[in-house]
């Protein structure tokens, strides 16, 4: 028995000593911010949303003044049922449904109710042509309308007026993408934002590259990079393009070497990280079957004494919600079939005792 128990013991060292496999794999993403914001002439202003959901891409919204010609109409499109009850065949006009105040229609007497058939002679039958109608005007100038009133067919002349309106457009900006290293050094995924749009950003001309992955306990993790940062520098230098500096981890990484990231997420918000770069990517494992379990990777460590961790069991993990800086962790210990069960956290310690007695502290 004493001899069994020892060549367990041996062969479960050794594997502890050799035995090295590819370990989970958790990831986080951000929460969508702004990530700059540029005033481009007197009215105009863009805002760009960094928008990370394991892929990353940027918005720009752009929202300024715009002016037109109006004439103060609230339309609708006809539908058929819509159409026989006002006596005028389908898709024949636009319904009237409000007209603004103060506007060329209210001051011509136009009503709710009202079918718009035509404007300055053209047959109005879409919300859009009515629009295009519109922008043709020239403020101040007349302009002649055909309304349908119950039976009745009002030709009125209407005046454009001068609308200034606040109207936002956004475009979505696809990020360029960089393939993952064949081994991860540093546990992030990189994207780069073009040129163009840098400079836009940031009124020089520049790189910038975003985090829109990272693995929690990878090296990057582990010096407070996160999901969504924006890389600024590298190790003193202007950041590279997202391909370049992916291969320099590589190059890096391969000599264990260390890397100094300047990030930025949004304006006025730096974190400076040092990661010390290096294949993380497995984990340790000893198993000696009923008796011990251990495993050592770079998310969690866990390790358990009896058949099932029934005698003795402990896991640590990084924290995998969490947005702060600092890597934050937890702990589970639990000893004799859980009768005596310590949980600690960053901000909270419980102990249980007979499964159902539990203290805070």
């Amino acid at each position: 028995m004493h001899r069994t128990l020892s060549l367990l013991l041996t062969c479960g060292l050794a594997v502890s000593a050799s035995c090295r496999t590819w370990s989970h794999q958790y990831y986080l993403a951000a929460a969508d911010y702004v990530l700059a914001s540029r005033e481009n002439g007197e009215h105009e202003r863009e805002t760009y949303h960094l928008k990370v959901r394991g892929v990353a891409a940027l918005r720009v919204e752009k929202a300024g003044l715009r002016e037109r010609p109006f004439l103060g109409f609230k339309l609708i499109e006809l539908d058929e049922g819509m159409a026989a009850r006002r006596g005028v065949p389908p898709g024949a006009g636009l319904l009237i449904t409000g007209v603004y105040p103060q506007s060329a229609a209210e001051i011509a007497g136009v009503l709710a109710g009202d079918v718009l058939l035509t404007i300055d002679g053209e047959d109005i039958t879409q919300l859009s042509q009515a629009a295009v109608a519109e922008g043709k005007l020239r403020v101040g100038q007349p302009v002649a309308v055909t309304l349908r009133r119950g039976v009745e067919r009002l030709d009125l002349e209407l005046e454009a007026k001068l609308l200034r309106e606040r109207v936002v457009e956004s475009q979505d900006v696809p990020l360029e993408a960089v393939a993952p290293s064949p081994r991860p050094f540093a546990g992030t995924s990189l994207q780069g934002i073009p040129a163009v749009w840098c400079e836009r950003m940031f009124g020089e001309v520049r790189n910038a590259v975003v985090v829109s992955d990272i693995e929690v306990g990878s090296p990057a993790w582990v010096a407070g990079v996160r999901a969504g940062d924006v890389i600024d520098s590298v190790d003193g230098q202007p950041v590279p393009s997202a391909l370049e500096l992916s291969q320099r981890i590589a190059e890096l990484g391969a000599d264990g070497r260390t890397m100094r990231w300047r990030l930025r997420r949004g304006p006025g918000q730096f974190h400076a990280a040092e990661i010390h770069l290096g294949d993380y990517s497995g984990e340790r494992n000893a198993w000696i079957p009923l008796v011990l379990y251990y495993r050592n990777g770079s998310y969690e460590d866990r390790w358990t004494v009896g058949p099932f961790g029934l005698l003795l069991s402990n896991r640590n993990t990084y924290l995998t919600d969490t947005a702060v800086r600092r890597p934050q962790t937890r702990n589970v210990f639990s000893a004799v079939l859980g009768l005596l069960r310590v949980e600690t956290t960053p901000h909270d310690t419980e102990v249980r005792l007979l499964w159902f007695i539990r203290f805070h502290c």
